[in-house]
């Protein structure tokens, strides 16, 4: 996890879109990244469908799969608090409006 936040964190603080307060939501949106990456890894090196001996030995799907699309889900709301997508970005006032007075308060 120290590889993927020191990648991450230095980019988000340069856009400024940081602020000390965000430590524990980058953490957790990082945590359901490498959730979500360990899921998917899990369902590429195995397969979609697995025999059930709970069952009779039917088939049935890999919870690897339902789990990346939880976690992934997960990553992508803490994702677009934080700005890390374009959409996320583009609904974001640009730096020259945010620091702007305004003359109606």
């Amino acid at each position: 996890m120290v590889e993927l936040w020191d990648a991450i964190v230095p980019q988000l603080d340069r856009a400024g879109l940081l602020t000390p307060a965000d430590g524990p939501t980058v953490e957790l949106a990082l945590r359901h990244f490498l959730a979500a990456r360990q899921a998917g890894n899990a369902l590429a090196g195995g397969d979609v469908v697995l025999d059930d001996p709970a069952h009779g030995g039917t088939a049935k799907k890999n919870p690897a799969g339902s789990e990346m699309r939880s976690q992934s889900q997960l990553f992508l709301e803490y994702a677009k608090q934080l700005g890390m997508s374009f959409a996320a970005r583009a609904r974001m006032p640009a730096k020259d409006e945010a620091t702007e007075a305004n003359p109606f308060a």
